[in-house]
């Protein structure tokens, strides 16, 4: 598989995944002419498609998609192969059980309006493709390209929701998101530096210590202004007589 095409089918998936909630395991609904087509192009689907789109995936059909195989299959011998295919998928409930529906009735019920299931899509059905691009917002469709499995572009429906909707990721998107560009691109955002809080400290101990310096006393002043002077007594010298003789 060629770099190009599987980080081009990651940019595709990765805006699924920031503005409509997709997430790894990825479920994709099959159709019989995607399964019809596999078998032609001798794909392998339960380990090409895993490897395209770089993640776990859990590969689904419904009761109304296996029983129109088998009903075809009986009709042209040439859709045996298709049949039997479709019956290696998991089954999903469609509503439609003792009721069954065509397979693109059946798989447009299960989309609604906005693909609460979060369902990939796998058909080489036109028509369902384009049901889908003009009807149902938010759906992922990949189909065979020659043997190789193609995600298409979101469609102006779905661009058009996600530039209304809110484009901001939650942290946990966020960090899965940059896991992915490490795992898959190689490229890690740079974030800026996260500046650290002043803590707030305790005042210096010997700051609150009792200043040791004595305060000079301040000189007295007289009445008028004028400072009073210390007259210091000056020391007699006191002259001893002479010691007398015997």
């Amino acid at each position: 598989m060629k770099i190009n095409r599987y980080k081009k089918a990651q940019r595709i998936l990765g805006f699924y995944q920031n503005h409509f909630g997709f997430k790894e395991p990825y479920t994709i609904l099959l159709d019989g002419p995607f399964c019809r087509a596999a078998l032609e192009a001798k794909v392998l689907i339960k380990d090409q498609l895993p490897k395209y789109l770089g993640g776990q995936t859990k590969l689904v059909t419904t009761q109304c998609v296996i029983l129109e195989a088998e009903k075809l299959s009986k009709i042209i011998s040439n859709l045996y192969g298709t049949w039997m295919i479709v019956k290696q998928f998991a089954v999903h409930t469609c509503g439609h059980e003792g009721n069954p529906r065509p397979a693109s009735t059946c798989i447009r019920t299960m989309l609604r309006h906005k693909n609460p299931a979060k369902y990939i899509v796998a058909t080489q059905d036109d028509e369902l493709r384009d049901y889908i691009h003009q009807k149902v917002t938010g759906t992922p469709v990949l189909y065979l390209h020659t043997s190789a499995p193609t995600l298409e572009k979101p469609s102006e429906k779905t661009n058009k929701a996600a530039k209304e909707g809110t484009t901001t990721m939650s942290t946990y998107e966020a960090s899965t998101l940059q896991d992915l560009k490490r795992k898959h691109l190689g490229e890690v955002e740079q974030e800026p530096p996260v500046k650290k809080k002043k803590k707030s400290k305790n005042p210096n101990p010997l700051s609150c210590l009792k200043s040791k310096k004595v305060k000079k006393s301040a000189p007295q002043v007289k009445e008028d202004g004028k400072k009073k002077r210390k007259r210091h007594k000056k020391k007699q010298n006191v002259i001893q007589p002479p010691c007398q003789t015997a």
